[in-house]
């Protein structure tokens, strides 16, 4: 006999194979029972209903399914759970005998590998949200519920952005790509996502030049008398290497602001007080962007008020976003980032990333309206977005 009985009475039985060949060899397999033996085997569940196994394997596939089982049975492969109903017995269900082994003959993920591969993200996440420039998004991927393989993409897509950026490299979103390893290396969902959380163009990544975003009712001269008048426009958007042959800057403003949020940034702009230039901060201050908010400075020097998010972020952002003015001497401070703003109704609570910004902040010299949203920060544990007062 090719099987026996592990356990059994008269509704229910539990066998195996007599004369097992598993492990360590796998039986001869058919094309097709393999593939659906490998159908099967995805996933981590050491034993599965028959009903379940009936539906991967479809329709087309019954009778191959009852082959499968019984050649898995006698091999050692499997153990078979069956019920007694109208006379016969039927099959109820099957147990795994050595599930990963099974699983890695056949070149399939296993539970251990994937608990690997998820402690590993979790390091290098980890590792990547110590960053600046890609911490928040580092956090954003860890807090998500995005499996395994696509959450192992968009980390290995920060980790490039990294290794670009520090590199000073500049190119299309092909070159990038390339830097991956090969131009399809990026996903139409994948920049998305990194459009979310990055200016791109800023970063040196795309089809267009880095900008920098203005509004105001200044007047921009370059060399022949060309021009560009702000007040024109709700705001206007610019090459920043174009900022490097401005000749001057007419009607210079009486005061520079800068805006972290996009939102917020249009908002002002509409209704932009007189003698007030207002520049978007794109994110994390590039070389390219502050390189162009440099030369308007050195044409048309003002001070300078910083609006970020309430977050230990935006503090970081409006420290990098001022340094243009600490270079030159030049008076800037904070402007709506009270410690007041974390009683917002949508204020949130920190995450690792937020706290591994607070630990680089540590106990600096910041200006005070900033030391005092830095400390509310870590005793409260809250951080909130601009968009909600500006």
């Amino acid at each position: 006999m090719s099987t026996r009985e592990l356990s059994a009475d008269r509704l229910r039985r539990h066998r195996a194979a007599a004369a097992p060949v598993w492990p360590p060899a796998l039986p001869a397999l058919d094309v097709d029972e393999r593939e659906l033996l490998a159908d099967w085997l995805r996933g981590s569940a050491d034993s599965r209903p028959w009903p379940g196994l009936l539906d991967a394997a479809g329709p087309t596939r019954i009778e191959l399914a009852d082959r499968l089982a019984d050649k898995g049975l006698v091999a050692g492969l499997l153990t078979l759970k069956e019920k007694f109903e109208r006379g016969r017995w039927l099959r109820a269900g099957i147990a795994w005998v050595e599930l990963e082994a099974l699983q890695t003959a056949l070149g399939l993920p296993t539970r251990s590998q994937r608990d690997a591969q998820r402690q590993a993200l979790t390091e290098q996440l980890d590792a990547l949200m110590a960053d600046p420039l890609v911490g928040e998004a580092a956090q954003d991927l860890a807090e998500s519920r995005m499996a395994l393989k696509p959450a192992q993409a968009r980390a290995a897509l920060l980790d490039a952005l990294l290794t670009w950026v520090a590199a000073g490299q500049q190119g299309l979103r092909r070159d990038f790509a390339l830097h991956l390893g090969h131009t399809k290396a990026v996903a139409d969902g994948e920049w998305a996502w990194l459009e979310r959380h990055f200016d791109l163009p800023a970063l040196g990544i795309g089809p267009f030049a880095p900008t920098l975003t203005l509004a105001g009712a200044a007047s921009l001269v370059w060399p022949g008398d060309r021009r560009v008048d702000l007040a024109a426009l709700p705001f206007v958007t610019l090459p920043s290497e174009s900022l490097e042959r401005l000749l001057a800057v007419q009607s210079a403003p009486a005061r520079w602001w800068l805006i972290e949020n996009r939102a917020s940034f249009e908002k002002q702009a509409a209704r932009l007080a007189p003698g007030t230039l207002l520049v978007w901060i794109a994110g994390r201050p590039t070389r390219a962007w502050t390189a162009g908010l440099g030369r308007l400075l050195t044409l048309a020097p003002a001070p300078a008020a910083i609006s970020a998010d309430a977050d230990p972020a935006g503090i970081e952002i409006a420290l990098a976003a001022a340094q243009p003015w600490v270079d030159r001497d030049l008076p800037w401070q904070p402007e709506a980032m009270e410690a007041a703003r974390l009683a917002h109704p949508r204020a949130q609570v920190l995450g690792a990333y937020d706290r591994a910004t607070l630990d680089r902040l540590g106990n600096a010299e910041l200006p005070p309206m900033l030391a005092a949203l830095r400390d509310a920060i870590r005793v409260r544990g809250l951080k909130a977005e601009q968009e909600g007062w500006l």
